[in-house]
This record gives structure tokens, sequence and C-alpha cells, in this order.
């Protein structure tokens, strides 16, 4: 089976979608390889999905806001978070290299200053199988308490349990007190299970995923069950 990769180009951090500009003033879609590596079979449906999250951190988003794209691929929420004049500084990172060159060069220059993406060379089998980096050692670019926002789009469909507990906890440690954290899962574990899968997909039991946000100082406010096919949870930090 292709990995995510598996259809990324050393040049595809220079390039925009065949067959679409890149208009002045518009924001440009990513070569095919990249749309790929979000999980996106077609540009209808990276468009539609970035579109969809966008509506749903917009809802959350405070004034003068600080916002968190864990996994932020090549920027498939971020093209339509960037122009939130709410949002006085947007992070966002990935695991994998080419989308953070991608979106540095074709996102971060619309707003200097308040758009930063950074790659970390995390080991993924899926996503990243030469990285250097054990997820579990990675600490989040931002300093403690310091975001309004922090949001995982289909990210902990893809971390084992070890990294998804760190995940969890590090969330916890840079979300302010006013802040909120939307995350979403696949819902399914096998049965017998509360964890199950590799990073292709993992499927995490609902009550078990609570469970290991509440060790992070995470509470639920609200759960959508179906967006986009997966499950999400709107939590707050109880510190």
């Amino acid at each position: 089976m292709a990995t995510a990769i598996s259809k990324i180009s050393d040049s595809d951090w220079e390039r925009t979608c065949a067959g679409y500009g890149a208009w002045k003033y518009a924001t440009p879609l990513p070569p095919e390889g990249l749309i790929w590596s979000t999980g996106g079979a077609s540009i209808e449906n990276f468009l539609v999905l970035g579109d969809a999250w966008s509506h749903l951190v917009n809802h959350f988003v405070p004034e003068n806001a600080t916002v968190m794209d864990i996994g932020c691929g090549c920027g498939r929420t971020a093209r339509f978070l960037i122009d939130n004049r709410w949002i006085s500084r947007y992070i966002g990172f990935d695991v994998i290299e080419t989308n953070v060159k991608w979106c540095n060069k074709f996102l971060g220059a619309v707003r200097q200053g308040v758009a930063e993406f950074y790659w970390f060379d995390l080991h993924s089998a899926e996503y990243n199988p030469s990285g250097a980096l054990k997820p579990h050692e990675l600490r989040f670019p931002a300093a403690g308490r310091s975001v309004d926002v922090a949001f995982a789009a289909s990210l902990f469909t893809h971390l084992l349990e070890p990294a998804a507990k760190h995940y969890l906890a590090e969330i916890g440690r840079v979300l302010s007190v006013r802040g909120t954290a939307i995350m979403s899962i696949h819902s399914n574990p096998l049965p017998g299970s509360r964890f199950s899968g590799n990073e292709t997909r993992i499927d995490i039991e609902s009550a078990y995923f609570v469970e290991l946000a509440a060790t992070a100082g995470l509470y639920e406010r609200e759960r959508i069950d179906d967006f986009g096919g997966q499950q999400v949870f709107i939590m707050g930090t109880t510190a």
C-alpha cells in the first residue's frame, strides 16, 4: 500500500497545482503530491474539508488569538485561517518537510509576522520513516498557556499511543486558560481493544480518549459525532 508521502517529489514545495494559477492576492493550491499527503483524494475533498475545519476553528477564535495547527500538512486549513484578522499569531507544524517548505513559500508570505510554519524531523512509519526525533520528545513551538485555539485535524488518527499521550500533554501545557482544543479521532478500535491500529490509521475508543485527555488537564466541553467521517472533541483546560 502506498504511504502518504509516496507521491511527493523533492521539487513540490516550489510548485503550485497544475492547471490552477497562482493569481495575485489569491492563495494558490499545492501540487497533487502534497494534497495526497493530507488524505485528499481530490482538490474538491481538500478544499471542502479545509473550509469545514476553518469554520469549526473560527467559531472558537477570540479576539487577538494565537492559533496552533498541530499537523498542518500543506495548509489545508491554514489557507482559510490566515486572513482572519482576529488571529494575531498562527503556528503550524508538520512532520513532512516538503509540506512545511511549501507553506512557508506560498502561505507564510501572505501574512508575514503572523503565520509561522515549522518542520520537526519526527519519526513516523507513514509520514517520515527516516525521522531522527521520537514523537514523545517533541516540544510544541509555543510557551505555556499561550495558545487560545489548538486544533488537530486527523492527527490522532495517525499517532501511536505513547505519542498520543504526549501530544495531549503538550496541548494541555500550551493551551491558555480561555483556550479551546479541537481534536478528531477515528473511534472504532478492534473488538476488546481501546486503542488499535498503526500510523496509517489509528482508532481510539471515545471514552478512553476522554480519559487520556483528562490526564493532560483537558476536559470535554462538546462532542461532534460526525465531522468529515471522524469524531471531534472540543475541550478546555482545567487549570
